[in-house]
C-alpha cells in the first residue's frame, strides 16, 4: 500500500534517495472557494510539487510524461540542469534542432506517450 501523488495519481516514493523526483513530498494545497478550517495536505511527488508551483497544467497523461521524463534522466544520472518548464513542456524536444520541424508535433505525441508509459511502469511498483 502506497500514497498517490495529487498532481498526477501515480504512487511516490518513500524510500531512497530523497532527490529522487519521485520521491514523496507533504505540501499544503488550498483550493480556491474553500473555508481554511483544516489545512489542505497531500503527498506528492518532488517534481510534480515544483511543477506545481511553478503553474504548469495539462492533463494527466502531460503531467505523468513529465515525471516519466525526468525520471529517466534522473535514473540515468544525467547532470541536473535547470532548463526551466519551456524545456518540461517539450519533453526535451526542440523543434529547430530536429532534422523536419514541422514533424515537431508527432514527434513530441510519441515523446508524451512514452514517457507516461515509463512512469506508469516505474511507479507501479513504488516502494
Amino acid at each position: 500500500m502506497g500514497y498517490q501523488c495529487a498532481y498526477c495519481g501515480l504512487r511516490v516514493r518513500l524510500e531512497g534517495d530523497p532527490r529522487h523526483p519521485g520521491h514523496g513530498v507533504v505540501e499544503e494545497l488550498t483550493k480556491s472557494g474553500e473555508p481554511m478550517t483544516l489545512p489542505g495536505l497531500e503527498v506528492l511527488h518532488r517534481f510534480c510539487a515544483s511543477a506545481l508551483r511553478a503553474g504548469s497544467g495539462g492533463d494527466t497523461m502531460l503531467r505523468r510524461a513529465w515525471l516519466g521524463w525526468v525520471t529517466d534522466r534522473f535514473e540515468a544520472s544525467r547532470p541536473r540542469r535547470h532548463f526551466g518548464i519551456r524545456h518540461y513542456s517539450r519533453l526535451g524536444l526542440h523543434p529547430a534542432r530536429m532534422r523536419a520541424p514541422r514533424l515537431f508535433r508527432k514527434h513530441w505525441q510519441v515523446r508524451k506517450m512514452r514517457c507516461a508509459a515509463l512512469a506508469s511502469h516505474y511507479y507501479a511498483n513504488a516502494r
